[in-house]
């Protein structure tokens, strides 16, 4: 059997309510399709297994298996019997607590604070079904860059209902991405690496004001070199652990309006001020420790 895919990967975004409404509906109308079929198959074998009785008991003013099926698709007490799964699934994970729902009728209210893990999936008729997956809880290089962790997935036989889903969903998302926040995210270990090379211009800065002796073209003993190769270990550990955990704390790949904590919003403009002012001492002093020398011979001419 043929099936159409369609894969977006998710861009950093913010979950609004409305962005969350429009998906919901996109889901359970899938999911409600399927229902509605699942339930009217049973009404047809239901309607002919109780006229072969000899003895009708079922809506006996329908005249026919389509009269019955239309007197009674709304009928609540047929969909209790029937006890039809919602074909809906929504995970969500926080360190906080976990929640699971089987349809979409929940709130922002209802969710634990700060989900960092969001799963959601709707099957309906001819093996359709929409997928998506978000983790914003990166432990390592590896995880950040794992695409299938944070994306949406599409499918199902007919090519234009997979096309026309997969567009409305990816014109949904990208509505609402974060510009500064996917680029860190896409190049975070290009970022990594030129932290670490920062940080390595400030301890050598740290070492010639400890040191005033201290010059890289001299050779260095063994415990020299030793404690060096200590120094280099515990800033890519450091810088690593610390940048990670900052990213996933106060800056993760997706938001969900209103489940952010007031504490993490609130020292957000603290964090981001505190890191500018770092990363521009940072690159100042880089700056000043390669090109000083130079200007210092050209002012001396």
């Amino acid at each position: 059997m043929k099936r159409e895919e369609r894969v977006l990967k998710i861009p950093a975004f913010m979950i609004s309510s409305e962005t969350a409404d429009v998906f919901l509906r996109e889901l359970s109308a899938l999911a409600n399709d399927r229902r509605n079929a699942e339930f009217e198959q049973r009404l047809r074998t239901a309607y002919k297994s109780d006229r072969a009785s000899g003895t009708p008991q079922m809506d006996l003013l329908a005249q026919s298996e389509d009269e019955f099926v239309q007197r009674n698709l709304m009928n609540q007490e047929f969909w209790r019997i029937a006890n039809i799964s919602t074909y809906q699934n929504y995970i969500f994970l926080a360190k906080s607590g976990n929640v699971i729902f089987d349809d979409a009728g929940f709130a922002v209210a209802d969710l634990p604070k700060d989900i960092f893990y969001l799963k959601a999936r709707a099957d309906g008729i001819n093996s359709r079904f929409i997928e998506m997956h978000l983790k914003t809880d990166f432990k390592n290089f590896h995880e950040a860059r794992d695409q299938n962790s944070r994306q949406l997935l599409v499918q199902g036989e007919d090519r234009n209902w997979v096309t026309g889903v997969y567009e409305r969903l990816k014109l949904l998302v990208e509505s609402e991405r974060f510009q500064t926040r996917g680029f860190v995210d896409t190049n975070i270990a290009k970022i990594f690496w030129l932290t670490v090379l920062l940080v390595l211009f400030v301890e050598y800065r740290a070492a010639k004001w400890l040191t005033h002796s201290f010059s890289l073209t001299q050779p260095l003993s063994g415990t020299e070199a030793l404690i060096m190769f200590g120094i280099l270990l515990g800033t890519l550990v450091v810088v690593a652990e610390l940048g990670f955990a900052m990213l996933t704390y106060w800056f993760p790949y997706f938001e969900i309006e209103g489940n952010i904590s007031r504490r993490r919003l609130a020292s957000r403009k603290i964090v981001v001020s505190v890191i500018s002012t770092i990363y521009t001492g940072a690159i100042l002093n880089a700056l000043v420790l390669i090109f000083g020398p130079t200007f210092a011979n050209w002012i001396g001419h």
